[in-house]
């Protein structure tokens, strides 16, 4: 019997941990798939771009891990999934008895054109870090950020903080479909909020007018005007992973359909998915792509997993963060922030920031505090050595201040 997790975000390495807490890698082979075995911490990569935080800090390998559940690690990417297998890419095919689908999900595009060739991304640690450096050292001077979603509020807030920290000019503009931040929970209060202290800060707030086209000076508005911007932040929203599947198992964002047990919708009721990757909506109810939704979604697919292996019956997921009760912090800046409690709720503290660095701490110690692999190193095929088969070459090593 194999097990197959894909994916070591926050949903990838709960499975993981998950199966070595339910001793299933002991009574089957369990495989961990995931293209550069490394964890990002991506609350904080906004942080990191702010500068409080360096690379070491939010990015760890997760070799340690595998080898203490006893999984062996497959560094490739998946392309696609059908029953009883995946298709990587190049062309390997891996069978499994169950697969769970936790790859997270890709930054959203909408097919505008210069996007994604001339935008920064807050997925990339390496994109992120470097934003940071080139305002320390005065060489971005206005910056245009596309989506006052999470990410984006977060970002203009850090940078902003950065900025005034080193007694520099920063120029931030963010822009958005939508007419106020965060709009999209529903909770006027803390769009306010947010809003509030980002003005504060000195940014400016293009609402209700959606990016057309994006280039290495900047972007265009629908109504033709230009922002003119050393870089452009996409910050914009997100797509499904990018693996083909059945045409009834995806959205058309991409994202895997699941049931009430987290089972992949339109396959053979052993494929699982959480975290971002998934799409979970009961009763008109979304499970919001959070990272506790995507701890608590990964630990009830395994459950339901060993609940199968044993003949025991599944149990449905309840999701806690949902669209019609948004519950979600939001950093902005060192020492401020909002709380999100539903629709009508919210509070400033900066209370967020010690919550999202306990969990860093707890997450780094998890896995051993390991770099991760920034350059992906070729595996050695001379002596017969299956292409996805990895071996440790990683010491675990402190982060560096």
């Amino acid at each position: 019997m194999r097990i197959i997790v894909v994916g070591s975000g926050f949903a990838g390495v709960e499975a993981v941990r998950k199966l070595e807490k339910l001793g299933l890698c002991e009574r089957a082979e369990c495989l961990w798939v995931t293209l550069a075995p490394k964890m990002v911490f991506l609350p904080l990569t906004p942080a990191l771009a702010g500068q409080r935080y360096e690379p070491v800090d939010v990015e760890w390998s997760v070799e340690s891990l595998a080898k203490r559940a006893g999984i062996e690690l497959v560094d490739a990417r998946v392309v696609a999934v059908e029953n009883n297998r995946i298709r990587l890419e190049g062309g390997e095919v891996l069978g499994y008895d169950y697969l769970v689908l936790a790859a997270g999900a890709r930054p959203a595009f909408y097919g505008v054109p210069g996007a994604e060739e001339h935008s920064i991304t807050a997925c990339s640690v390496s994109e992120t870090w470097w934003l940071g450096r080139r305002i320390r050292e005065g060489r971005i001077s206005s910056i245009v950020i596309v989506g006052a979603g999470f990410v984006g509020v977060e970002m203009a807030a850090e940078l902003l903080s950065l900025s005034k920290s080193l007694g520099l000019e920063l120029d931030i503009t963010l822009v958005d479909v939508n007419s106020e931040p965060l709009e999209v929970l529903g909770n006027r209060r803390a769009s306010r909020i947010v809003r509030r202290v980002l003005e504060g800060l000195g940014a400016r707030l293009v609402m209700g007018q959606p990016v057309v086209r994006v280039s290495a000076e900047g972007v265009v508005l629908r109504d033709g005007s230009k922002i003119p911007a050393d870089a452009v932040v996409w910050a914009a929203g997100f797509r499904g992973p990018g693996i083909d599947a059945p045409g009834e198992s995806l959205t058309r964002q991409g994202f895997f359909r699941v049931d009430r047990y987290l089972r992949v919708r339109g396959m053979d009721g052993k494929v699982y998915a959480a975290g971002d990757t998934m799409h979970f909506e009961h009763g008109g109810n979304i499970s919001l792509k959070m990272a506790r939704e995507a701890i608590r979604s990964a630990s009830r697919a395994v459950e339901n997993i060993a609940a199968k292996i044993t003949g025991k019956e599944e149990k449905p997921y309840k999701p806690l963060i949902t669209s019609r009760r948004p519950l979600a912090g939001v950093c902005l800046g060192p020492g401020e922030g909002v709380v999100i409690l539903g629709k009508r709720l919210a509070l400033r503290t900066g209370l967020i920031n010690w919550v999202h660095e306990k969990l860093r701490e707890k997450y780094s110690k998890l896995l051993g505090m390991q770099r991760a692999p920034y350059y992906r190193r070729p595996m050695n095929q001379e002596h017969g050595e299956k292409p996805w088969r990895k071996k440790s070459r990683w010491s675990p090593v402190l982060a560096e201040a």
